[in-house]
């Protein structure tokens, strides 16, 4: 058994709650860009309201008709934000008849009656919209796409509709399905009348979809729903009767929340990426941490030893009052480790050494060093760790086939060279001699469009007398450094 709740003129309704000033007047809700003349429009109208409809109006109709039936129309743009509240106020009343429902539509619910009992179903009946705005209407039906088509009717509300009724309902009801407009002029007013069509003649002319709708009536196609689940929160709050200034306590409440996070990841499949953790200070400041997990994570032991080790290094300056405890969730991943994949032996261990990193030099500051865009030497950028435990993909590995040690900071040094300019000599450090060998210059620049980070530099790989290999650069106006020795 499954039932169809049906909110009509939903989007009217959404805006007359942002716009209270429309109550008792006739306005219709209509989509029109800015600067359009109104009188001009011929969009049709998204929704009307009672008062409009009594006027003669409906919905679907052009705006530039609509004005000429009711010169004073209040034409207003719809409210998408109002739409989704009056929606969510919806589920929520379909949820207390049954968690089984699928959104059909910014208007339609449909709810799996199956596993409620026949009070929680008889509560249909009693479902209302707060302060009474709208008409909620409801039917039932062997099928969810039957009770879906019959609750559009006003004369099926309330009621279990069998597929011998639907016969009598009036075609309009096909409307959005494509056939409407060629079944009229074939001279169909009812469903019934589309029905009473042999069903394979309907193929063959109309196409599958014809089919389908003809199955659909019957009754002869039940389908299961794709039902709707709440995004359920992740996240824990504690307020203390007195502030904590101790770890201990601190560390018996984190066990706590994490137990009952780790049971929550269980039911639902997916394990921790990162824990986001805010510290409520008596003093009214909140101080917040984010621990990355190499890995995805469920135990909750496995989640405690991160924790512990943040609280062992953290330094408050007012007592905490309350905590909240939130993660960041991901699939899990699988047990079999890659070939060809640097992966993580013990991934607990390693989570354990980057706790102690972030808790010495502080959040933000432990990552991979990836190489930006530019050429910059010595650039990079930190790419926090992603859970799969690879720590360094081959895109990142350099690409020269000789070694280069390099000097961090660079040696200054003195060089004999003629214009260019082209070095012949090393004068100073620790590499001196005459140039024997020497490629380049290799030209370097970047931010030419920022003076104040504009930079550039010319680089040689030079081989001394001794056979030694070198990396010299040049830094205009006048500066020579040694980069690094070739190994």
């Amino acid at each position: 058994m499954f039932a169809a709740l049906h909110l009509p003129n939903l989007a009217a309704l959404a805006v007359l709650r942002a716009r209270p000033e429309a109550r008792g007047r006739a306005y219709a809700v209509l989509e029109v860009a800015p600067g359009a003349i109104l009188e001009k429009v011929k969009l049709p109208l998204l929704a009307v309201n009672e008062l409009a409809r009594g006027t003669g109006i409906e919905a679907g109709w052009p705006l530039n008709r609509a004005l000429v039936r009711c010169p004073d129309l209040l034409v207003l743009p719809p409210h998408p934000a109002g739409e989704a509240e009056l929606l969510r106020e919806m589920i929520g009343l379909a949820e207390s008849i049954t968690p089984d429902l699928e959104i059909a539509g910014r208007d339609t619910l449909l709810l799996d009656l199956s596993r409620a009992s026949s009070k929680q179903a008889a509560g249909l009946a009693w479902l209302e919209m707060p302060d009474g705005e709208g008409e909620l209407r409801h039917v039932k039906a062997a099928t969810p796409d039957l009770a879906r088509l019959a609750v559009r009717h006003a004369g099926c509300h309330g009621r279990h509709v069998a597929a011998e009724e639907v016969k009598a309902l009036p075609l309009e009801l096909l409307e959005g399905s494509g056939l409407l407009g060629l079944l009229e002029d074939w001279g169909l007013r009812t469903l019934g009348d589309f029905m009473a069509l042999p069903r394979q003649d309907l193929i063959e002319r109309l196409g599958r979809e014809a089919g389908e709708w003809h199955d659909l009536l019957h009754g002869k196609t039940c389908r299961l729903l794709r039902l709707h689940r709440s995004p359920e929160s992740l996240a824990q709050s504690v307020d203390f009767e007195e502030s904590l200034s101790s770890t201990e306590p601190l560390v018996f409440t984190f066990r706590r929340l994490l137990h009952a996070l780790s049971a929550r990841l269980a039911a639902r499949h997916v394990a921790v990426k990162a824990l986001q953790i805010r510290f409520h200070l008596e003093s009214g400041a909140c101080l917040e941490r984010v621990i990355r997990l190499p890995e995805p994570r469920v135990a909750e032991a496995e989640l405690l030893r991160p924790v512990e080790i943040l609280l062992e290094s953290l330094k408050l300056k007012s007592p905490v009052s309350g905590l909240t405890l939130d993660a960041e969730t991901m699939p899990p991943t699988a047990a079999q480790r890659d070939w060809f994949v640097r992966q993580l032996p013990r991934p607990e261990r390693w989570s354990d050494t980057l706790a102690r990193l972030d808790a010495l030099l502080g959040p933000g500051r432990t990552g991979i060093p990836v190489p930006p865009s530019g050429h910059r030497p010595d650039d990079f950028q930190l790419r926090p760790g992603d859970g799969t435990g690879v720590l360094l993909e081959n895109h990142f590995l350099p690409s020269c086939p000789v070694p280069l040690r390099r000097f961090r900071p660079p040696h200054e040094i003195m060089v004999a060279f003629e214009a260019g300019p082209k070095p012949l000599a090393l004068l100073s450090g620790p590499y001196r001699g005459e140039i024997t060998g020497c490629r380049g210059p290799f030209k370097h620049s970047g931010d030419w469009w920022d003076p104040d980070a504009a930079w550039k530099r010319l680089e040689w790989d030079v081989r001394l007398a001794n056979q030694q290999l070198l990396r010299l650069a040049f830094l205009p106006p006048d500066r020579w450094c040694l980069d690094g020795v070739y190994l």
